[in-house]
């Protein structure tokens, strides 16, 4: 699941500088290809993301064994091609739309006046669309119904004493040598002081 979400990640943010240029925004710009982009960083990076915690998590948190590992690759799986037969078809109607909205006939008039002409032209794309968000909910209540079950099996814990090293005291020898930026990393309030005055600088100028 982090695969596909680091993967997800990294084409939106990779995307998302390519569309502010302007020669390719004046493509983008009011199509489908916007839908695409948006649904790569949602239904990849953040909910596959999501859904990877909540595999690690629950079993950990509920000590016991996830309840089917059958069906969490069964939601992987349809979530993956759910994912793929969303976007994919998104960013065809985009260029589609763009496309067909930039035809002229040669007295300056659109080929393409009446905006209904390029919707009927990608309903086959929304009908890949709406199958391929169907498969990614699907996979969801997958999810849900998995880790349910899960949750029925195991036992939480109440009260469990939290454990931590005690904090080292601060001696000469340990700050012996140590630049400014080091001590002023131990004093949060003096930190975050200097560090408004320093946003508030680069405001201003």
């Amino acid at each position: 699941f982090m695969v596909v979400a680091i993967t997800g990640y990294g084409m939106a943010t990779f995307e998302g500088p390519t569309l502010s240029l302007k020669n390719v925004n004046a493509i983008a710009h009011f199509t489908d290809w916007i839908i695409a982009h948006v649904h790569v960083g949602a239904l990849a990076w953040n909910g596959f993301m999501a859904f990877g915690i909540i595999y690690y998590l629950i079993p950990r948190l509920f000590k016991t064994k996830l309840h089917s590992l059958p069906l969490a690759n069964l939601h992987f799986w349809l979530g993956t091609l759910g994912i793929i037969m969303y976007a994919l078809p998104m960013y065809v109607a985009g260029f589609t739309q763009a496309s067909m909205w930039k035809q002229f006939n040669p007295d300056g008039t659109l080929v393409y006046g009446n905006f209904l002409e390029t919707v009927t032209e990608i309903i086959p794309m929304y009908w890949m669309r709406a199958i391929g968000g169907s498969m990614y909910v699907i996979g969801l209540l997958i999810l849900v119904y998995n880790i349910a079950v899960t949750i029925k099996k195991g036992s939480k814990v109440e009260d469990e004493l939290a454990e931590a090293p005690a904090l080292e005291r601060v001696t000469k020898k340990r700050t012996a040598g140590e630049g400014f930026h080091t001590w002023l990393e131990r004093r949060p309030i003096q930190l975050t002081i200097l560090a408004t005055v320093a946003i508030l600088i680069g405001g201003i100028i």
